[in-house]
Parts: C-alpha cells; sequence; structure tokens
C-alpha cells in the first residue's frame, strides 16, 4: 500500500483522488494538509508520492513543490488540480512535477502515479551506481545556474548594453570549443568533417553564408572553416558572436595566404591532406579548441564562486551589488513593481558567543535555507550580503504582495528548532520591506534608496521587538 500526502483544502475532493486510485487497483492510504505547517509536518512522516491542488488558501502549490523538491527530493509530486490550462502543467512540469492532472479528468491519476513511482525506483537504482558529484558541489551549482537564469533575464531587457564580441567574452562567454564548418564543395566538407572528428574537435557543418551569419550572431564559435571570403568579410562585421579563429580553406589554390589574411582570416590551408604544413594547420585548430574548453571550464567554476556565497550557497554579496541595480532598472524600464526584503537572525551574535562559530555557521545555512525554499525559482533570489544579513528580491512583485511572503518566511523561520551540533535551537528573522511601484510616481527611485529604506523598516522591526515585518 502506499502513502500519499495530499495537500488539499477540499475533503471530498482528497477522498475522490484516493478512491479513484483504490478502484484503478494502486491501494493507497492518505494523510491531508491544509496549510504549510500540515504539509511540512507530512513531509517528516516520508509518503510515497504526493498530490496537491495548484493553490490552497495562502499556500501556493509550486511553493508546495519547492519544499518538497528540498526536503523529500526522490518522491514524486503531482499536481492534482482544477487548472486545465496546459500552459500551467508545462510550468509544474519544467519545476519538477512528476505529472499534472486535471480534476474534471482524474481517470488518468492512477497511470500517472504508477509512471512516477516506476520513475523513482529508476532514479535511486541509478543514483546508487552513480556519484560522481557531492551533494554540496551539486548545491552550488544548481545555485549558480538558477541566479545565472536571472541574469540572463536582466540581459535581454536591458539590451542596450554593450554586446560586442570581446564584451560577451568578459561578461562570462567564451567561445564554444565547437568548429563551424562552411563549405559549398560536399566532398571537401565530408573530408573536413572526417579530420576534424579525428583530431577530436565537434563539428557544426553548414552550407549556407546566411546561415552561418545567423550562428554566429548568436554565439561565439572557436573556430570557423570556409572557402567563402564574403563570409569572413561579414562575420568580421558582426556586433556580436563571431569566430575565434578563422582558417580560409583555399579550394582552387587561387587566392592565396596573403589575400586570405587581408579579408580578415587568421590562417590558410589547402583542401588536401599533404605533408607537414598541412596537419600543422590542424594541430593548431586543434589547440584553439582545446584551449576554448578549458576556458569555458574556468569560466563556469568562476562564474560559481562569483555568484555564490560559499557558506550558505545564496547568492553572494558581489552578485548582490551587480545586479539588483539592474533589477531596478529592469523594473523602472518596462513599468513593473518590484520588492526588496533585507532580513537577519535574531540575537545571532548570542548564538556565537554561547555556542561558537561552527554552530553560528550551521544556523546561517539553516536560514538562508528556510529563507530560499519555496520562492520562485528563475525570478525571486537571495543574497547574502554581510554576517547574517539577507536581501531577497521578488521581481514583479508589489508591496503587499511581498508583505504576505516576507510574514510567510518570518513564519517559517521560527516554525521548528535548528538542527546543530549543540542541539536544536529555536531561531527568529526580522524583515524590512521597500519597493518599487511605477503606478505611485516612482520612476527615479535609485537602487540605493530602495536599499536605505528596507534597511530602515528591518531597524524597525527590531526596535517593535524582532521576529516581524516592517513595511517602509
Amino acid at each position: 500500500m502506499i502513502r500519499m500526502l495530499v495537500l488539499e483544502d477540499d475533503g471530498a475532493a482528497a477522498e475522490s483522488s484516493c478512491r479513484t486510485l483504490s478502484q484503478a487497483g494502486v491501494a493507497c492510504s492518505f494523510e491531508r494538509a491544509e496549510s504549510e505547517a500540515e504539509f511540512r509536518q507530512g513531509l517528516q512522516h516520508s509518503p510515497d508520492i504526493i498530490l496537491s491542488d495548484s493553490s490552497v488558501p495562502g499556500f501556493d502549490g509550486l511553493a508546495a513543490l519547492a519544499i518538497a523538491r528540498t526536503e523529500c527530493p526522490r518522491t514524486p509530486f503531482i499536481f492534482v488540480t482544477g487548472n486545465s490550462d496546459p500552459a500551467a502543467g508545462e510550468v509544474a512540469r519544467e519545476r519538477g512535477a512528476a505529472g499534472f492532472v486535471a480534476k474534471a479528468n482524474l481517470g488518468r491519476l492512477a497511470g500517472v502515479v504508477r509512471s512516477a513511482l516506476d520513475e523513482r525506483t529508476e532514479l535511486v537504482q541509478e543514483s546508487r551506481s552513480d556519484r560522481r558529484k557531492t551533494e554540496t558541489d551539486a548545491e552550488a551549482s544548481s545555485t549558480a545556474t538558477y541566479l545565472i537564469e536571472r541574469q540572463g533575464i536582466l540581459d535581454r531587457a536591458l539590451q542596450h548594453e554593450d554586446q560586442s564580441a570581446l564584451s560577451n567574452v568578459l561578461r562570462r562567454h567564451p567561445p564554444v570549443p565547437i568548429a563551424l564548418l562552411v563549405l559549398g564543395h560536399e566532398e571537401i566538407r565530408e573530408r573536413f568533417v572526417k579530420w576534424l572528428l579525428n583530431a577530436n574537435i565537434e563539428v557544426e557543418p553548414l552550407t549556407s553564408a546566411t546561415e552561418a551569419l545567423a550562428s554566429l550572431e548568436a554565439r561565439t564559435y572557436a573556430l570557423l572553416f570556409t572557402d567563402q571570403l564574403n563570409l569572413v568579410q561579414a562575420m568580421r562585421q558582426l556586433h556580436t558572436g563571431s569566430a575565434t579563429h578563422v582558417v580560409y580553406v583555399d579550394v582552387d589554390g587561387t587566392v592565396g595566404t596573403r589575400e586570405a589574411l587581408r579579408r580578415g582570416a587568421n590562417d590558410c590551408m589547402p583542401p588536401e591532406a599533404g605533408g607537414e604544413e598541412f596537419w600543422g594547420h590542424l594541430t593548431t585548430a586543434r589547440r584553439i579548441a582545446s584551449l576554448s574548453a578549458a576556458l569555458q571550464l574556468a569560466l563556469t567554476d568562476n562564474r560559481i564562486l562569483s555568484t555564490i556565497d560559499e557558506l550558505t550557497r545564496c547568492g553572494s554579496r558581489r552578485f548582490f551589488e551587480h545586479e539588483f541595480p539592474r533589477e531596478v532598472e529592469r523594473a523602472m524600464r518596462l513599468r513593473r513593481p518590484l520588492s526588496l526584503l533585507m532580513c537577519d537572525i535574531d540575537h545571532f551574535k548570542a548564538v556565537n558567543d554561547s555556542h561558537g562559530h561552527e554552530v553560528g555557521d550551521q544556523v546561517l545555512r539553516e536560514f538562508a535555507a528556510r529563507l530560499t525554499h519555496g520562492l520562485r525559482l528563475g525570478e525571486d533570489w537571495v543574497a547574502r550580503i554581510g554576517g547574517e544579513e539577507f536581501a531577497v528580491v521578488l521581481p514583479e512583485v508589489t508591496i503587499p504582495k511581498a508583505l504576505l511572503v516576507a510574514r510567510r518566511l518570518c513564519e517559517r523561520i521560527g516554525l521548528t528548532p535548528c538542527d546543530t551540533t549543540a542541539g536544536p535551537l529555536r531561531i527568529t528573522g526580522s524583515f524590512g520591506i521597500s519597493g518599487f511601484a511605477p503606478h505611485r510616481g516612482d520612476e527615479h527611485v535609485s537602487p540605493r534608496i530602495l536599499i536605505r529604506a528596507a534597511d530602515a523598516a528591518l531597524y524597525e522591526s527590531k526596535r517593535a521587538g524582532r521576529n516581524r515585518v516592517s513595511v517602509a
């Protein structure tokens, strides 16, 4: 018999789901939760599967999914909802849901549950046989990816930024270690594909200069092999993308190295394999592809280090200082709301003084985890900006909604004691809120003003007794 945790404010709907499964031959029992506190308590009972409505009063289904994926990552999470919008199902699956079943089509539930349980069994077996990364590294990489996705959203919104090829490299977009191959003669093209693959160089063959320019504009390649000088010249005029090393293939032997270099190529080689000189050209290309791959790996590692606070796995202070002004600029440009929560741990100095910094670090990590879990992935983000102080950035969120979020976070932090080597410690947090609202005429609000206002509200919460939320 499978044990289910059902997040549902309608008791009859929860019983209907269980009855449908039983009639389909899936023996089950269920525990129903109607709030976040009950849901978290139910997770401690290690359910085999979770069914959730898309929303119960005061608690969003996607927030429940985020909590479940953190606390019970192997437990399948299935939405059973009155919302039949296909777009909602796509969002749910992108966030990690194992299925999305409309209440009007409850007959599908048994099949979705069986598939989810089978998939969980396969994942457990795979995880036992292959553990190439530590849990900490995976968490850091995941958080970095999530924050960098937000950077990409800001990049697209703030289109006036410098988009030159050099800027792409400096902004952590190194050339991909791929050779773009644009050769008109089919036999020569197939020959070069074979040679480059034998040299361990990944190849992307194209026949059209128009397609090639579109690819070069979208990304920077390590290598370009072409027999079209007009493509070389056009590529050199691009404001984005490009190729690091351009090799002109002199098919007819009439252009020559000097003319190829004058027109923008970095190298010129014949179409036939002959002599040490030819293989010297190919060796140079292979080294450039290898350097591009090494650069990508190094910049990926550096991106994680510069994006993530090592202790808490939230965004770093450096990330906040660079990205929050861009969030404000985006909000003002698009005339969309933006809210900022500043928060810190109440009486944190007493924790360090009484139990030592090791326990203090454990409390910081748990506080950060409770802040992060339940926020909208890819949109909201958290950064540690110093000591025990954190910033929570909520794009597209008005101050009234931010107040609800902050109250929920405040309640979550104090809900259960924090497990430490010194034993369970109950912690609380204080919050201050500021925000940008275009309808209020806030067009000229600066990031510094928002930070100061949220800080002032935070200290008002401290003065009023802590463990509370204040609004600037």
